[in-house]
Parts: structure tokens; C-alpha cells; sequence
């Protein structure tokens, strides 16, 4: 069936090497292993293609990482969160079906260079979140979260304004976006988007991501949220680059 997709052997396996190094990625940060995979399938399927396979293939890594950090999660946040983010992130599907693949990459690039002032407000000013402020910021959160791959980045400083360390974060953050690539599963699922061989290739993905989420698990344990933050924002200036070299070229 991927043969539909155009995919030769050759590419199928630079495709699992990639997965499984991503998800290693992803489970020592919480975050970006789903954005870098998405930047590599946007070269070779395009962009508008990735997304939903991306998406598939995030449910069952975020699946693994949910049960690895079950005991970390602070489910009260978790809830919280989702509660304000699933209409939003609805809406934010559909939208997402009528963009160009152009307007995809910008829209991607910009958001993730819009995330550098808001951490950095939030550690100059040691933000403190507020469940009025969290509210507010998952409704927004989720309009985003329905149109592009990765938007932990933004919802990050005001998960981690309400205190918890790193190990809760990626737990938590884990949670809520399996819960998001649910949604837009269902919504991508009732468009053209999503056809049978973007699917298969997504759940592969996925299962190749499950090992990795272990092993980046480890690697987490042995970094400093210092670490972990440095971390996170280099990998964030690479996808950056990616997508507006994809948006231009």
C-alpha cells in the first residue's frame, strides 16, 4: 500500500532511522521529535502530506510516553488544559485542511520563532500560572495546535509556570497532545487527507518511536532542566530554518 505514496525500500528505511532517532529526541525533551520528523517527511512526501502521517504516527508515540510518565503527570493541570483546548483545536483541524502547503511551513515557522519571546518573558519574569492565565492560554493553545506539528513549544511556559519539574512536564505535555492528535485524526479522517497508505506509514512510524521514547527517557534522567531547556531551544532554531527553506523553495 506505501507503494502508493512512491516510496522506495531505500527511502522506507531512512524513514525508520529517522523515527526511531527523533523519538529519542522527543523523549528527552517532551518535545520537538514530532516537529523534526515532520521537517524530514515534508522533503520527501511534501508538507501538507506530512502532517497527517505525522499525526497518526504521534499517537502511538505520545501513547508510550503517556504510560512511561504516568506517575509524573500532574493530571489536574492535564484536565485542566484539555478542557479549554478541545473546541479550539477542532476548529483548528479544519482550518488547517483549506492552507496551502506554503502557508503551512510560514504559519510553522512562525509560531516556533514566536515561542522564544514568550520563554523568555516567562524566566525573566518567573511567570507564576494562574488557572485563569492557563485557561486562556489553552484556548489560544489549541487554534494553534489544529494547524501545525509541535505546539507544546508555545503551551510549555505556562505549564511550566505552575511549578512542576521536568520529568512532570514531559508527562503532562505528553497527555495533552495525545489527546490533540486524536482530534485531528478524527477531523483529518473525514477529508481527502487522510488516505489509507498516509495512515499505514503513520501507525509505523509510530511503532518505530516506541523504543526511542524509551531510551530518550533515560537520557532525560540524567540531564538538568538547564540542560533540558538549552536543549530544546537549538533544536528549535534548526526547525525554523527548515520550514522557511520549505515555505521558499
Amino acid at each position: 500500500m506505501l507503494e502508493v505514496l512512491g516510496l522506495s525500500g531505500e527511502t522506507l528505511v531512512l524513514i525508520a532511522v529517522c523515527a526511531f532517532v527523533t523519538a529519542v529526541l522527543h523523549g528527552a525533551t517532551g518535545m520537538a521529535g514530532g516537529l523534526i520528523m515532520a521537517a524530514i517527511l515534508s522533503h520527501i512526501i511534501g508538507v501538507k502530506a506530512a502532517i497527517p502521517v505525522i499525526t497518526c504516527a504521534l499517537l502511538l508515540s505520545h501513547s508510550s510516553r503517556v504510560y512511561l510518565y504516568r506517575h509524573d503527570a500532574q493530571w489536574r493541570v492535564v484536565g485542566w488544559v484539555l478542557l479549554f483546548s478541545v473546541p479550539t483545536i477542532a476548529i483548528g483541524s479544519t482550518i488547517f485542511t483549506l492552507l496551502s502547503p506554503q502557508t503551512i511551513a510560514l504559519l510553522m515557522a512562525a509560531f516556533l520563532t514566536l515561542s522564544f519571546p514568550i520563554k523568555y518573558l516567562a524566566r525573566r519574569h518567573q511567570m507564576q500560572t494562574s488557572p485563569a492565565v492557563l485557561a486562556t492560554a489553552s484556548s489560544l493553545w489549541g487554534l494553534l495546535a489544529g494547524n501545525v506539528v509541535g505546539p507544546g513549544f508555545v503551551l510549555a511556559p505556562f505549564l511550566l509556570g505552575t511549578g512542576m519539574n521536568r520529568l512532570a512536564f514531559v508527562g503532562s505535555l505528553a497527555t495533552i497532545v495525545l489527546c490533540m492528535n486524536a482530534i485531528k485524526v478524527t477531523v483529518f479522517g473525514v477529508t481527502e487527507l487522510m488516505t489509507a497508505p498516509r495512515f499505514l506509514l503513520g501507525l509505523t512510524i509510530g511503532i518505530i518511536t516506541i523504543p526511542g521514547n524509551w531510551l530518550g527517557r533515560e537520557i532525560l534522567k540524567k540531564l538538568t532542566d538547564h540542560d533540558h531547556r538549552r536543549l530544546i531551544d537549538s533544536m528549535t532554531v534548526l526547525i525554523i530554518v527548515n520550514f522557511v527553506y520549505l515555505a521558499w523553495f
